[in-house]
């Protein structure tokens, strides 16, 4: 992938990949993946981590709709990246990223709604089926979830930079 820069701008290459890897880690951590079933708060970090690296590392201002985007592409790398990690751990070695998780949040739901212990307990059987995945359908999911990522990505670039220019502000 070929990253464009503004003339005068640095790279932001680095802080694409330190987000999309805070983004992999946050859906394929045991236990981590949790922090993802608060309104997608792992997400949104990762695009804040993004905005803020570029920023912090190259001290240079970011308007909110760049670090939008600086986030949002951090998100989409993350996003496809992760699907891709998490085929490979299952194809592997049998480990379905997010489990734990869903196992807890399964069990909490149970306990809510006990009338509804059947439907989570088959949600629960339909996500540890065996799967066999074909590449056109694994490169589909990809971009669906870099899509999907994206934009709670870039919503965390720009609430960082609306922290920093509030904090910057004060001063």
């Amino acid at each position: 992938m070929v990253v464009e820069t503004v003339p005068g701008r640095p790279s932001k290459v680095s802080a694409l990949l330190g987000g999309a890897v805070l983004l992999v880690l946050t859906t394929t951590l045991p236990y981590l993946t949790l922090i993802n079933a608060f309104l997608f708060a792992g997400i949104i970090i990762a695009g804040a981590v993004a905005a803020w690296y570029y920023i912090m590392r190259n001290q240079i201002r970011l308007e909110p709709g760049e670090a939008f985007v600086l986030g949002a592409m951090s998100g989409f790398i993350g996003g496809a990246l992760s699907v891709l990690v998490a085929y490979l751990l299952e194809k592997w070695f049998g480990y379905i990223p997010g489990l734990e998780s869903l196992r807890l949040l399964v069990a909490w739901a149970t306990s809510l709604a006990p009338e509804n212990a059947e439907t989570f307990q088959q949600m629960l059987a339909m996500v540890t089926a065996p799967k066999d995945i074909a590449l056109s359908d694994l490169l589909v999911s990809m971009i669906l979830t870099g899509m999907f990522y994206a934009p709670f990505a870039g919503l965390g670039g720009r609430v960082t930079v609306f922290f920093l220019k509030r904090q910057a502000r004060k001063r």
